[in-house]
């Protein structure tokens, strides 16, 4: 296994991975030169693969009921704490032994199912710019997650063929993103 390591923005409505090395922090671009991707996936049916990124953003609108967004906000949460983001989803809720997830393209998905891709595909952008695999990652996750948030985004990092290194509060990320350059000692406050 390789001792590279990426850092990865599983966010909300966008996603993207990065490194650092002597040159600084770089983002990964996609093999079109995308630095973003929308945290979007759209389900088919189960002969088809996940349609995820720019794609199933731009055809959301065709697709409301099988195109997932917002799978942050679910993950690893029940049904009941879900409840209030049912009316404001074009996407089916559902319970699934206690839990919050997503019915789309005939199946039941649970939002680490979802996740998985996103991260999947961020996997693609990073091993095709090292051209080599890519295993490890350091996560940001909101600071407000709990535990059982912080396990399903672990958990979703699993099915994509991460190895987590690390969770990171995202206002820790951001704090160690901008001292991340600079030489000197200073006092930084991040608010998120």
């Amino acid at each position: 296994m390789s001792d590279l390591a990426v850092g990865i923005d599983l966010g909300t409505t966008h996603s993207l991975v990065a490194y650092c090395d002597q040159e600084g922090p770089r983002i990964i671009p996609s093999p079109m030169g995308q630095t973003l991707l929308p945290s979007v996936v759209r389900i088919g049916p189960a002969h088809q693969l996940p349609v995820v990124g720019h794609q199933a953003a731009q055809q959301a609108g065709d697709y409301a009921e099988q195109t997932i967004f917002s799978i942050k906000r679910l993950m690893g949460r029940s049904f009941a704490e879900a409840q209030t983001l049912a009316g404001l989803l074009p996407y089916a809720l559902v319970d699934y032994q206690g839990a919050a997830a997503v019915r789309a393209g005939g199946a039941t998905l649970m939002p680490q199912q979802i996740s998985a891709q996103i991260l999947l595909e961020l996997k693609r952008w990073a091993e095709a710019h090292f051209r080599k695999p890519v295993h490890q990652a350091v996560i940001t996750v909101p600071a407000y997650f709990d535990d059982a948030q912080r396990q399903a985004t672990r958990d979703a990092a699993q099915l994509a063929g991460w190895q987590t290194l690390r969770l990171v509060n995202e206002p820790t990320a951001a704090a160690l993103a901008y001292g991340i350059d600079q030489q000197k000692t200073a006092t930084v406050a991040v608010y998120d």
